[in-house]
């Protein structure tokens, strides 16, 4: 059954959605087709008083039931829950040049698999704190690209900031780095329209100082007022940016990683601003066998790995439920990438659960990470039995299973 039009037996009508671009540019009639997607047919101006059966609420109301989504006003969280759904995190911006293994049509296979959500990590790294060289304006250009063609095929993009130094020192010079950063792309990106979102830290890792055998003790991780500075002020810069961006909805990154740390958010970032949302992840490298771990799972995960994974997103429900601001998990893998201490069978056991229980919560996902699942270089679904830490995974079927559990598409 195609997914951009949907022709049902002859007593129903013919539905179609509607999907407004994020570009103010002509379409053409087979992109216009593309776009329209699923709806209704109307009586209002069928009768000398149209407007006497009508009110905007039935406007909402069908929006709500998944047939109508304008892009171009702002959307709530809420709405952004349901439309981020299922996607995967991506390594295209973790190299350069960025382009090298990218083509439009991995967005169209992405979108056509049934998934709506691309995670862009973006490595600030790669570049030197002066955002105005050449270089850094080819990154602005290659991302630029990567989200219109997101737009274009109706995938979320979600843009997250990486530099695995600046996380760990947290100089006050990787401070004003990190705001320009973000103020140059959000300028970059101000008009395009509401279905982008900014996530802004990937993950705050102390990897850098530990493997450098220095103290860890000035880390965003660590530092929590220094999270909180860092993130109102970047907020605020985005804001700023004006355009789209006034109203864009804004990922905050949890303080430490796991939902356990979103209450260490100084409430004063969020209180005032109706939209935003937090990221939070535990599995980004799978589950594994490490006893009382809290990534533990064995077999069916009756054992213990379970209660772990409804212990993890508990903490997200509370804090949603405290604070009213919604979670997003950005990262997570069903295997373990770490020491392949994971099973196939084991690997699908975790992820038709895990996936089961984030659709009870509303709470959308990337999975960790597309190239693991398709070959980017050669726009093609990997199906070979791949080895991973020495455990043989066939990830074509994992994916089939985590697909069978998958909240469904809403438009």
């Amino acid at each position: 059954m195609s997914r951009f039009l949907v022709l049902l037996p002859s007593l129903f009508p013919l539905f179609m959605v509607s999907v407004v671009r994020g570009r103010d540019e002509p379409l053409s009639p087979e992109k216009y087709q593309s776009q329209i997607r699923a709806g209704f047919s109307t009586n209002w101006f069928k009768t000398e008083k149209p407007m006497e059966k009508y009110s905007e609420q039935n406007i909402k109301d069908v929006h709500k039931k998944g047939f109508i989504v304008n892009v171009n006003n702002p959307i709530s969280p809420k709405e952004y829950q349901a439309k981020i759904r299922a996607g995967f995190s991506t390594n295209w911006f973790k190299s350069k040049p960025p382009l090298k293994k990218y083509s439009e049509q991995n967005i169209i296979d992405v979108h056509e698999k049934g998934f709506s959500n691309l995670r862009l990590r973006c490595r600030a790294d790669l570049y030197s704190y002066n955002f105005s060289t050449v270089e850094f304006k080819r990154f602005l250009g290659s991302l630029t690209t990567v989200v219109d063609d997101c737009l274009k095929h109706d995938v979320i993009p979600i843009i997250s900031w990486i530099h695995h130094h600046a996380e760990a020192y947290a100089t006050e010079k990787d401070r004003v780095a990190y705001v320009g950063w973000w103020t140059s792309v959000a300028r970059q990106l101000k008009d395009r329209d509401y279905r982008l979102s900014f996530n802004l830290f990937t993950e705050l890792g102390i990897d850098t100082c530990k493997e450098e055998g220095k103290s860890c003790d000035k880390s965003l991780r660590r530092r929590t007022d220094k999270y909180n500075e860092w993130t109102k002020n970047v907020t605020k810069a985005i804001r700023g940016t004006g355009g789209n961006n006034t109203k864009r909805i804004l990922i905050l990154g949890s303080p430490g990683k796991t939902a356990k740390d979103l209450p260490k958010i100084d409430p004063e970032i969020y209180k005032n601003d109706r939209y935003m949302m937090v990221e939070w992840h535990l599995y980004a490298s799978g589950p594994n066998k490490v006893k009382d771990s809290q990534k533990y799972w064995s077999g069916d995960g009756k054992s213990g790995g379970r209660a772990n994974v409804k212990e993890a997103i508990s903490y997200a429900t509370s804090f949603s439920n405290k604070t009213g601001l919604l979670t997003y998990l950005g990262a997570w893998m069903p295997h373990d990438n770490a020491n392949g201490s994971i099973t196939e069978t084991e690997a699908i056991k975790f992820a038709r659960f895990f996936v089961k229980e984030l659709r009870k919560e509303n709470i959308p996902w990337s999975l960790n990470v597309l190239d693991n699942y398709y070959d980017t270089k050669k726009s093609k679904w990997r199906t070979e039995t791949q080895v991973i830490e020495g455990q043989q995974l066939k990830m074509a079927k994992i994916l089939n299973n985590i697909r069978k559990e998958m909240p469904k598409a809403i438009y």
